[in-house]
């Protein structure tokens, strides 16, 4: 019985890739955006500036059955120079870690549940996903998550700069395809 139940669950997934397509990101079109709040009352606001990602996606069932995205951190922007190269070298060590990696797990209506790899911690996050209204095939992927689970802190003694940024980021991903 049990090997019925695996045989048409692989059944069902393989027809569900015959609908799906690939695509690629179209990064012209796309944007890797992140706000963080600063100094208790204010909000920084960043982008990476250079990034990649594929999925397959269905349109008929309005599903994606992957998705992946690989993201720069030394292409990180908050369009102050002093913080984005104390951000390359004291937070993301880009040397030591140059890519951030997200990978669709599963997909559930619009939560897309998904494992976030930065600096080689790798952590399940739930996000959800929306489709832009009046535009084919572009979507919007958004979450939080607490810097610190990934290891997002300052790597030098000042402890003063680690308490006055918080914990939560915010992150959104604005994607569609070539």
């Amino acid at each position: 019985m049990k090997l019925f139940k695996y045989l048409v669950l692989m059944a069902i997934v393989g027809l569900t890739s015959l609908f799906a397509t690939q695509y690629s990101v179209d990064v012209k079109a796309s944007m890797v955006t992140f706000k963080i709040r600063h100094a208790v009352v204010a909000k920084v606001e960043g982008k990476f500036n250079e990034f990649s990602g594929s999925y397959n996606y269905d349109e008929n069932s309005s599903t994606f059955s992957s998705f992946i995205g690989e993201v720069s951190t030394a292409s990180v922007n908050t369009d102050d120079e002093y913080r984005d190269k104390h951000l390359k070298e004291k937070v993301f060590e880009v040397e030591k870690y140059p890519i951030m990696k997200l990978e669709l797990v599963k997909q559930d209506g619009n939560s897309f549940e998904t494992d976030l790899t930065i600096k080689d911690t790798t952590k399940r996050i739930n996000m959800t996903i929306s489709l832009v209204a009046g535009v084919k095939n572009m979507f919007i992927l958004s979450g939080k998550i607490n810097r610190k689970d990934f290891g997002l802190t300052f790597s030098d003694t000042s402890k003063i700069g680690d308490m006055s940024v918080g914990d939560e980021v915010e992150i959104n991903i604005l994607f569609g395809a070539m």
